[in-house]
C-alpha cells in the first residue's frame, strides 16, 4: 500500500514514519521538483529505510534528475495527466531509460472514465500504471470502481506473462476536490477491498499528513 506525501504541505520532519509503517504503508511517493529533490529525498529515504518503507520520487513532466534519483536507489513516479498520451511517449521512454534499475511508474487519468488514455502504449514503458480512480471526482460508486479495475485486469491479463501486475489503483481519501473532508475508515476500506482482487496494490492520496490515523 502506497501513500502520497507533499512536503510543501507537511514537512518530512513532522511525519512519524513508524505510524505509517504500523498503518500498513509499504511505499511512499514524495512530491519533489528540480530544485528540492536532493535534500527532500535524502531526508525521506533515511527515515523510510529505518522502518522498512520504500521511497519513490513523485515528479511531473519537466523533471530533469531522474537518473540521479535512480542512483539513490529511489523509485520514480511520473505524474502524466494528459488527454494526448501518444504525444508524450518519447518523454516517458526517456525517463524509463534514465531510471533503469529502479521502479518506474506512471500516474494517469482513468482510462474509460476520462477518455482513451492509451494504456496499451505506455504499459511496456513502465513497471506499473496508476489510474487516478477518484470516485468523488467522477461521481461513480464502489460498484463502478470494481467494474473498472476488473476491466483493466481482463485487458492487461494478456500482458501478465511479460508484465505482471501492471495496475495499481490510486484512491482519494477525501470526498472530492470540492470537499476535502476525509472519508471514514469503513468507506475507504470498502474502496480498497473493491480493487484489491484485481490490482497490484493501492496508493492513497490526501491533502497533508497531519493527524494521520490509520486509513482515515
Amino acid at each position: 500500500m502506497g501513500y502520497y506525501i507533499n512536503p510543501n504541505v507537511t514537512p518530512i520532519s513532522e511525519i512519524n514514519f513508524n505510524d505509517l509503517k504500523s498503518a500498513g504503508i509499504t511505499d511512499i511517493y514524495v512530491r519533489v521538483t528540480n530544485d528540492n529533490y536532493l535534500p527532500v529525498l535524502s531526508e525521506t529515504k533515511e527515515k523510510a529505510d529505518a522502518v522498512g518503507i520504500r521511497t519513490n520520487a513523485w515528479v511531473f513532466p519537466g523533471f530533469a534528475h531522474a537518473s540521479q534519483v535512480a542512483q539513490m536507489k529511489i523509485g520514480v513516479q511520473l505524474d502524466m495527466e494528459t488527454y494526448n498520451m501518444p504525444a508524450h511517449l518519447l518523454q516517458i521512454l526517456d525517463m524509463r531509460l534514465a531510471t533503469h534499475g529502479v521502479t518506474f511508474s506512471l500516474t494517469v487519468k482513468p482510462d474509460g472514465w476520462d477518455g482513451n488514455q492509451y494504456y496499451y502504449l505506455i504499459e511496456p514503458l513502465c513497471n506499473y500504471i496508476v489510474p487516478q480512480l477518484y470516485i468523488g471526482e467522477y461521481e461513480y460508486g464502489v460498484t463502478s470502481l470494481t467494474n473498472r479495475v476488473k476491466k483493466y485486469n481482463q485487458i492487461y491479463n494478456v500482458y501478465n506473462i511479460l508484465f505482471p501486475g501492471k495496475i495499481v489503483a490510486g484512491l482519494e481519501t477525501y470526498q472530492s476536490n470540492e470537499s476535502t473532508t476525509p472519508k471514514n475508515a469503513s468507506t475507504l476500506s470498502a474502496e480498497i477491498k473493491a480493487v484489491q482482487p484485481y490490482t497490484r496494490g493501492v496508493i492513497l492520496f490526501r491533502y497533508g499528513l497531519s493527524n494521520f490515523n490509520g486509513l482515515e
